[in-house]
């Protein structure tokens, strides 16, 4: 039945479809306010709620990369009035904790995918190691170090996926976001660190770090003269920071579809697309099934990484 039909009335007059909303839609965010992420979901749900016709009210609920949120959204009540907003770091906390209060291939139902941020490796520039050829013969002498925002985040899983396709090694130093990481290769603290372009843009101009590759499909142009993984021959290292709302489980397919509808409809337009281009987002939307497909091959793709480098599961 289509969602048209749903809006009929009976013989007496009474409206027998879903008026769903008719209050504000709380969005659980399970990382801090004001990072790339927190901008990308406002720009999308600040006109979503000019669809649906009430507002979008965020629920900051950050901490345990990404699980306490993720476990607040799983045990809410199923009405389509919250919902969370899902970065991809809480697909690879997932694959590496134990002590997960949730599944959240089971436990949600995805409602849409909105698009990703290329990852650009960062280089500090004391090193020299002014191209990915450069940085693969260090990689492989196995004196680095790198930084990320913590274990099993996207950072510390792709350059563990870069380090496994150039046969290198490098200790890992976690930190507690990629501004720290940004900070501690400006202060050769650590030598390199796999961050997400909209981290990385402030640093352009920066003389004391380099960016060697992105993992875009194309190169970006904030950094056109940075080349693509697939240019220097590693094009397994695609990862990227990707974005999505999903819902309770039991949430309704009509309230699911009115969700998407809103996004796909925000989506279109031009001014929230080059809003988000400064960041280096690119607009990828993915319906119900399309999201459910990307996340069950993420977590497929960062257990091979986890299994591979024997990195420890947390408990």
């Amino acid at each position: 039945m289509s969602i048209g039909a749903l809006w009929c009335l009976t013989g007496s007059g009474v409206l027998l479809a879903d008026d769903y909303p008719v209050q504000p839609i709380k969005v659980i965010i399970p990382n801090p306010p004001g990072g790339p992420g927190d901008i990308i979901a406002r720009a999308f749900t600040e006109r979503a709620a000019r669809i649906v016709g009430k507002p979008f009210v965020y629920d900051y609920r950050p901490g345990a990369s990404t699980m306490i949120g993720m476990a607040a959204a799983a045990k809410s009540e199923p009405d389509g009035y919250t919902i969370v907003g899902l970065p991809s770091s809480a697909v690879s906390a997932v694959a590496i904790r134990k002590s997960a209060r949730y599944n959240i291939e089971t436990d949600f139902r995805p409602i849409a995918g909105i698009g990703s941020v290329p990852l650009v490796l960062v280089v500090r520039s004391g090193l020299k190691l002014g191209s990915m050829d450069d940085f693969i013969v260090g990689a492989r002498n196995g004196n680095l170090t790198f930084g990320s925002g913590g274990v099993g985040t996207i950072g510390h899983l792709t350059s563990l996926l870069l380090l496994n396709n150039v046969n290198g090694r490098a200790t890992h130093v976690p930190f507690r976001g990629n501004p720290d990481v940004l900070q501690a290769i400006l202060g050769a603290h650590v030598d390199f660190g796999v961050v997400s372009v909209a981290d990385a843009i402030p640093f352009i101009s920066s003389a004391e770090v380099q960016f060697l590759a992105v993992t875009a499909d194309t190169r970006i142009p904030a950094m056109p003269d940075v080349p693509t993984m697939k240019e220097v021959g590693l094009p397994n290292v695609d990862a990227k920071l990707w974005y999505a709302f999903l819902a309770p489980r039991d949430t309704r397919q009509e309230r699911i579809t009115k969700l998407y509808k809103s996004f796909a409809d925000a989506a279109e337009d031009p001014l929230l697309q080059d809003q988000v281009k400064s960041l280096g987002f690119k607009v990828e939307l993915r319906n119900s099934q399309e999201l459910a497909d990307m996340m069950k091959g993420e977590l497929a793709r960062w257990r091979r990484v986890i299994d591979a480098n024997n990195v420890p599961f947390e408990e």
